[in-house]
């Protein structure tokens, strides 16, 4: 399973392994165009492969004027 932290909503969800970037956002309702996927700190790209095992960190990118 892959760990899937939600900061923003502060909650944590578990998806199976392996799966791309593109396929977590979708699995948990994210916009890839309003959406940060973090491991270790460093930003991962839609087509990355998340391996089963992992832990990654979903940001939503909010902006205003």
């Amino acid at each position: 399973m892959i760990r899937v932290r939600v900061l923003q909503e502060k909650k944590e969800l578990e998806i199976p392994g392996p799966a791309r970037v593109a396929d977590i956002l979708r699995e948990i309702g994210a916009k890839q165009t309003t959406t940060v996927v973090l491991k270790s700190g460093v930003i991962l790209t839609p087509d990355r492969e998340v391996e089963d095992g992992e832990t990654v960190d979903v940001l939503s990118v909010v902006s205003g004027g």
